[in-house]
């Protein structure tokens, strides 16, 4: 969580962060590389922490890799205040057994006060679930649609993950690399493990001749 960039989503920060006493649902729309999955991952490492039975499951991922957990995620809802974080979770429309099954785990988690945590790149207006009573409890949910960062954010996660990988990146070459290179997020990051190897390659300090040579802009 203190590794997200808040930006202008406080309100949403604020909501996350704060104790709740009975049943929880929270959805969360954004566009790609918005950092819906860092949070969500993020809120289930912070209730692991905390000592609760926890999940996390991307529902983008291939069918094979998810629809096991969505039963594990069955079990663990049993546990008291427990947590369930479901990513892209419109996903499971139209496949009438995880339908029935994220039911479960609403209910579930309804009757042990526990929290349920779901994203998806539309707020649930736009996703229409073939069970009308999911519909129902996912509209129902407290909304949140994340607001892209601007560049100086951008700016920011790229400082901080340079940081933790123990070196500063030049605000020049910041500079540059915003004005001249791609704006979406995932791509900024992708790009910065690129350069991070070519300074161990080459042995040199990030600069924006290295930027050029490496990235090609």
């Amino acid at each position: 969580m203190d590794n997200f960039v808040v930006g202008a989503n406080f309100e949403l920060m604020a909501f996350l962060r704060s104790l709740h006493v009975s049943f929880r649902g929270i959805w969360i729309s954004g566009a790609r590389a918005s950092g819906r999955s860092h949070l969500l991952r993020a809120c289930c490492s912070a209730a692991m922490q905390t000592g609760r039975q926890a999940i996390y499951i991307d529902c983008a991922a291939p069918e094979s890799d998810w629809s096991a957990e969505v039963q594990c995620a069955m079990d663990v809802s049993l546990a008291s205040n427990a947590f369930v974080a479901m990513d892209n979770l419109g996903r499971l429309k139209g496949h009438k057994q995880h339908e029935e099954a994220l039911m479960s785990i609403y209910q579930t988690l309804h009757a042990v006060d526990g929290e349920m945590l779901v994203s998806h790149d539309q707020s649930a207006l736009g996703v229409e679930f073939d069970l009308p009573d999911l519909n129902s409890r996912m509209r129902g949910f407290a909304h949140f649609s994340l607001v892209p960062l601007q560049d100086h954010g951008k700016a920011e996660v790229l400082t901080r993950r340079a940081r933790a990988k123990g070196y500063d990146l030049p605000d020049a070459v910041v500079e540059y690399w915003l004005r001249r290179g791609p704006r979406d997020l995932s791509t900024l990051v992708r790009d910065l493990e690129r350069l991070d190897q070519a300074t161990l390659t080459h042995q040199r300090l990030l600069t924006v001749p290295l930027l050029k040579q490496v990235l090609g802009y």
